[in-house]
């Protein structure tokens, strides 16, 4: 991902409270095989375990029907062992839902001096690169996806009103016939970086140009990007210089 350095968050808290409000990211890997494409991603819903390795550690699950889990799975075999440590990193990729179209006509100030205002977009993302553990069969992944999967299951379920459904309340039978047809993942986080792209770096006519106009929408996406670009905008370059000067 180009991460222009207006743009960047490397603020590791703050990334990780991203990856905990959007968990669903896209799990990408590049894994030789004579028939299946090298190049494979999947959405997984990840639980972040922030407090373990030096930028924290990935716990996920996938079907095993999937090709990418099939080309991890032939991997582990062809190695002999049922908790397969891949040779290459992986990516997983992390994005906001509220990112949207900007249209110059929202680009106010430059728009009128000279015209030249060309169409962007809004949006937020942090990328994550890690080495990858895949839990296979037997007794070890069973109980890595036992823990998992419950895990999963209740940092999802505290996000919605009323009492949380628990995984015991499905039979123990059908919970480990479920569990025979994923295999757990587990990325230690080697690196971890993000680029939220909210009109900070536009001039301050444009910028209000934009605020206003995502407000005057009068809709959730468009109170989301507000609520971003206000966040981001605190620390634009004009509004620091502004508050230094007045300090």
């Amino acid at each position: 991902m180009y991460i222009r350095p207006v743009h960047a968050e490397l603020d590791v808290a703050k990334l990780h409270d991203f990856v905990r409000a959007w968990p669903l990211g896209q799990f990408t890997t590049a894994i030789p095989h004579p028939s299946i494409d090298t190049l494979q991603t999947t959405h997984i819903p990840w639980v972040l375990y922030a407090d373990e390795g030096e930028f924290g550690v990935l716990r996920g699950h996938m079907a095993r029907a999937n090709p990418q889990a099939r080309v991890i799975c032939e991997a582990a075999r062809a190695a002999e062992t049922p908790v397969y440590e891949l040779k290459d990193d992986a990516l997983v990729l992390f994005t906001s839902p509220h990112n949207a179209y900007v249209s110059p006509r929202l680009m106010t100030a430059t728009k009128k001096e000279n015209g030249k205002v060309t169409p962007t977009w809004v949006f937020g993302a942090a990328q994550v690169y890690g080495r990858v553990r895949a839990y296979t069969t037997g007794t070890e992944a069973d109980a890595f996806l036992t823990q998992q999967v419950d895990a999963l299951t209740r940092q999802q379920e505290a996000t919605l009103p009323g009492k949380p459904w628990t995984v015991d309340e499905a039979p123990e039978s059908y919970n480990a016939r479920l569990r025979k047809a994923i295999i757990g993942l587990e990325i230690e986080i080697t690196k971890i970086e993000g680029r939220f792209k909210f009109s900070q770096d536009e001039v301050d006519g444009d910028w209000e140009g934009i605020r206003q106009g995502f407000k005057k929408e009068g809709t959730v996406l468009g109170d989301e990007v507000v609520k971003a670009m206000e966040e981001r905008g605190a620390e634009r370059p004009s509004l620091v210089a502004e508050c230094e000067a007045s300090a």
